[in-house]
């Protein structure tokens, strides 16, 4: 069962997520606030992600975004692409509640397991899933390529 201040992401929740990514990384700010917003409509209308909010006094406070991550070579896993609790508020559980939530989902949608990347530096976010029963399994560089809009 789900703690009560854990529930599943609304539209209207976009400008609390675009200040928890602030918080957790400021380089975000070129994605704008109406860019998380429409964000939010693609993820919640036309895949089958899940994001799972964590909302005390009308404020959501932590997020919890997983992705259905299939190969050709392994069985159906949960990726987690995003995960942010407020700094003012860690240490309190809140991480715990939303990871469990995405966990059971996963769990109830017949996925076998959970993954997610971590920088190297956080150390203390390594911890916490080490905790939860989470086993490192390798080191890896990650590459990107963009296109540029014309």
């Amino acid at each position: 069962m789900r703690d009560k201040n854990v529930r599943e992401v609304r539209i209207s929740d976009y400008q609390d997520i675009y200040l928890l990514n602030q918080h957790f990384n400021p380089n975000l700010s070129v994605f704008t606030e109406e860019k998380v917003k429409e964000k939010l409509v693609t993820l919640t209308t036309k895949t089958k992600d899940v994001i799972f909010v964590y909302e005390q006094h009308n404020e959501v406070i932590g997020y919890i975004h997983g992705s259905p991550y299939e190969l050709l070579f392994a069985d159906s896993l949960v990726n987690i692409l995003g995960f942010v609790v407020n700094v003012a508020y860690r240490g309190q559980g809140i991480g715990s509640m939303l990871i469990e939530s995405l966990e059971q989902w996963a769990k109830d949608a017949g996925y076998s397991g959970i993954k997610l990347l971590s920088h190297p530096t956080r150390v203390q976010a390594h911890h916490f899933y080490e905790r939860r029963g989470y086993q490192f399994t390798k080191d890896q560089k990650n590459f990107i390529k963009t296109f540029r809009e014309n």
